[in-house]
């Protein structure tokens, strides 16, 4: 018999989304990304605190409370929840706006993505819209010493 362990559940203060583009792998067209990004994180189970941390990106978002989810799907609406063959598991994952097909966190968030600036110029390139209170998520939280920068950085939408 095998037991899965508890979901962590991953709280922020406030987050925003982080927009780009990047080509699709099926069509080759450039399509638009959308990365959740929060200030600061606490990620509890059943147990308690299990990490927290500064400046993360969501990756592999199972779910989203119920205004971030709508504030998402009014600014990002190519995010949706779908199946990955890659991952095994259902998440908010990008889909190509021209051919539907799906874009996998794994690829979005890779070295050759549009979420790994290598300097300010390159952050720079990202918009920034602000989102409305406080965000709760099954998620898993990367973090990188940039990720704090974004609010200095970045273009507000």
């Amino acid at each position: 018999m095998t037991h899965e362990a508890p979901a962590s559940i991953l709280h922020a203060p406030a987050y925003g989304l982080l927009l780009a583009q990047t080509e699709c792998h099926f069509c080759h067209a450039p399509t638009p990304t959308a990365a959740v990004w929060v200030p600061s994180f606490e990620e509890h189970d059943d147990e308690g605190l299990v990490d927290q941390g500064e400046g993360a990106l969501l990756r592999y978002i199972e779910r989203l409370n119920e205004e971030a989810a709508a504030f998402v799907a009014g600014h990002a609406p190519w995010l949706r929840f779908d199946a990955t063959r890659t991952s095994g598991q259902t998440y908010l994952a990008h889909h190509c706006t021209t051919c539907g097909a799906l874009q996998g966190d794994h690829f979005v968030f890779s070295p050759d993505g549009p979420y790994w600036p290598q300097d300010d110029v390159q952050l720079a390139s990202l918009r920034f819209i602000r989102g409305l209170g406080p965000l709760t998520a099954e998620a898993s939280a990367a973090q990188s010493g940039w990720m704090n920068n974004v609010p200095q950085v970045c273009s507000y939408v």
